[in-house]
């Protein structure tokens, strides 16, 4: 039988500025490539988003019929400070703080990355499941690659290949401290961009003085040398154009070639990569192989503070996951609200609207719960169409949110509910049928001593002593403070349990 041809999706592709009709190079195969994580810390709610917002991208495109191969990297080296040629290397600032070598510091923060990927049900890039405790350190490079990962420092030779190839093709120079792709030979440069040269040599007046030789003020580093400011940087290669180590940009340009080819339907990022990263990309591409790789650009808007400052590192206004679980919050309820908007939609975080958030995630859970009686149901086809309309609009989350509230509350059998539901959520990646299956979250009871909020748990424990000690109102006073974090408190035989409320 013949593979049904998947339904027609339309995207918001940033060159044309507009929604336009998916249409890939191959009609059921799809290559994409996420720019990924600088790994020199933790993520946050801030940089989370993209990679989240692309999962379910991915994820969409796999449940409407598309071959997907999707590639995401790790940036170990070469990202400096400012996103500039002549900042500080990342990684090696936070070795250098830490006091441990620079791969140190990349292994690390991949180990934690991974973690938290996966405690938001972000899948690897080929779609399966990240486990536990991956041996980050003795990972090969094919064995990132079988799951759709590409660390940076792992395809140094590929890089050298393709700046052998924009440096034939005349798009070049050298200066004693790097090797520089001469953006006047690429007249195109500043479309993808929308940028006006003037803008360019204000954000580059420092680099001048790193220096001076550079031609242009767009011109961006394919190869740094150990010269200068870099001639004690920790990692470094041998090259044609001396030791030194590659230009942020050209990494992603490898290793996208590397493991996609030449023609790549989708290229993915935050909205921030634009102006520079992305469009020196376009330029590499274009220099090395003569025309466009990447035929659709999606960019995904940021995460900001109530006071409309970005969530960053370098600003510290942005909660790592770690602080999201110490507040009680459930991991699945900040997917959840991460959904609720559109990612070509600026998001204004605060607490008040996460845990708003997270009560329609568990509100949603108890009621799938209660309909669930074991039985199989049907998935509902109306249901499902619908659920794919949402999807070929552009990705649409908040509307697939939307269907699925529907569906909760239509008079369809209890067991076709669920059933639909978890089919939607194969591409929402809420872990619904895991969730229901083993019974509603609002529901379980916990003991006291396997609690693991900290501040509840603190709580917890100056009731059980005066329980012990017999002071009955000081016990009646902490169950209503208890009341007020959100959780009921149940006093048994072996001790307190609690329950969400």
């Amino acid at each position: 039988m013949k593979k049904e041809k998947p339904i027609s999706i339309k995207i918001y592709n940033t060159p044309s500025k507009q929604k336009v009709a998916f249409d890939p190079y191959k009609d059921e195969e799809v290559c994409m490539y996420s720019c990924g994580p600088t790994v020199y810390n933790t993520v946050h709610i801030g940089n989370l988003r993209s990679l989240l917002n692309f999962d379910v991208v991915g994820r969409a495109l796999r449940y409407m019929g598309y071959n997907l191969k999707r590639v995401v990297n790790f940036t170990d080296v070469g990202h400096m400070s400012s996103d500039a040629d002549f900042g500080e290397d990342k990684i090696e600032r936070q070795a250098k703080k830490e006091n441990v070598a620079a791969m140190e510091i990349a292994n690390k923060y991949i180990s934690r990355v991974l973690e938290s990927f996966r405690k938001v049900n972000i899948l690897n890039p080929d779609g399966s499941s990240i486990e536990e405790n991956i041996d980050v350190e003795n990972m090969s490079k094919e064995e990132w690659a079988k799951l759709g990962w590409a660390r940076a420092t792992d395809y140094i030779d590929e890089m050298i290949t393709l700046i052998s190839l924009i440096e034939k093709n005349g798009h070049t120079y050298e200066t004693e401290q790097a090797l520089y792709f001469d953006v006047s030979t690429f007249p195109e440069y500043f479309e993808f961009s929308g940028q006006k040269l003037e803008e360019k040599q204000i954000a580059v007046r420092e680099e001048v003085k790193e220096d001076p030789y550079k031609k242009n003020p767009a011109d961006f580093v394919l190869w740094m040398k150990r010269y200068g400011k870099y001639e004690n940087h920790m990692m470094h290669w041998d090259s044609p154009w001396g030791d030194g180590f590659p230009g942020w940009h050209i990494e992603c340009s490898a290793m996208s070639w590397t493991l996609l080819g030449e023609k790549i339907d989708i290229h993915t990022g935050g909205t921030d990569l634009v102006s520079v990263h992305h469009s020196n990309e376009i330029a590499q591409n274009v220099g090395a192989f003569g025309h466009d790789v990447v035929k659709y650009w999606l960019h995904n808007e940021f995460v900001y503070s109530s006071s409309d400052e970005k969530l960053s590192k370098s600003k510290g206004n942005a909660l790592s996951l770690e602080e999201i679980e110490k507040l009680g919050i459930d991991l699945m309820g900040l997917r959840w609200y991460y959904l609720t908007s559109s990612y070509k939609s600026p998001m204004k975080f605060s607490i008040e609207s996460l845990k708003s958030a997270e009560k329609v995630y568990l509100r949603t859970v108890k009621t799938l719960t209660e309909l669930y009686e074991g039985r199989e149901g049907n998935i509902n086809e109306e249901y499902v169409n619908n659920f794919k309309e949402a999807i070929s609009d552009n990705f649409n989350t908040p509307k697939m949110l939307a269907l699925l509230n529907q569906l909760i509350k239509s008079d369809l059998k209890s067991e076709d509910i669920v059933a639909t539901a978890f089919e939607f959520d194969k591409v929402l990646g809420l872990d619904l049928k895991k969730t229901v299956l083993e019974g509603s979250k609002e529901k379980s009871e916990v003991h006291w001593s396997e609690v693991k909020i900290a501040d509840l748990k603190i709580v917890l424990e100056d009731r059980e002593k005066a329980r012990k000690d017999k002071d009955w109102e000081r016990s009646d006073v902490l169950r209503e403070e208890i009341l007020k974090m959100g959780y009921e408190v149940l006093d048994k035989e072996d001790g307190q349990y609690v329950i969400r409320i």
